[in-house]
């Protein structure tokens, strides 16, 4: 018997292609690392690199989007290795933002990619008012 996971019912926010500039530092002083990259995935709540090596997991990563000028910090879910034998290994890493939050700027955002709780009752708290004020011009 064969067990199949809908990898879309396990995550939190939708994963998309996406290749954004970064500038990555290791924030462990016991491991060193500082350079450019890219992501390959990202979504709400973190993103996917490829890097040239692995990174303990729970590592804090500072993380500079170049072209947002936004800053965000990190930390390492997991790191896996892409290829096989002796041959030069380039790593799959995936982190996970301290806070969740659109800081691609993705556009327009997958549907799926749901509002936080207080961005929804501030957008349910302007359409309140706002049909308020059209009820009310419209008593008149």
């Amino acid at each position: 018997m064969t067990c199949r996971f809908d990898t879309s019912e396990r995550r939190r926010s939708q994963r998309i292609p996406q290749s954004v500039p970064l500038y990555v530092r290791c924030l462990d002083p016991a491991f060193t690392f500082a350079g450019n990259l890219k992501t390959v995935e990202v979504s709400r709540h973190g993103c996917v690199i490829h890097v040239l090596r692995p990174f303990l997991r729970g590592s804090e990563l500072h993380l500079d989007l170049l072209h947002g000028q936004r800053t965000v910090t990190a930390r390492v879910v997991h790191s896996h290795p892409i290829g096989t034998g002796m041959v030069h290994r380039i790593w799959t890493v995936a982190l996970e933002l301290d806070t969740p939050g659109d800081v691609w700027m993705v556009n327009p955002p997958p549907p799926a990619w749901s509002k936080t709780p207080e961005q929804q009752r501030h957008r349910e708290k302007f359409l309140s008012g706002s049909n308020r004020a059209i009820h009310h011009q419209n008593r008149w």
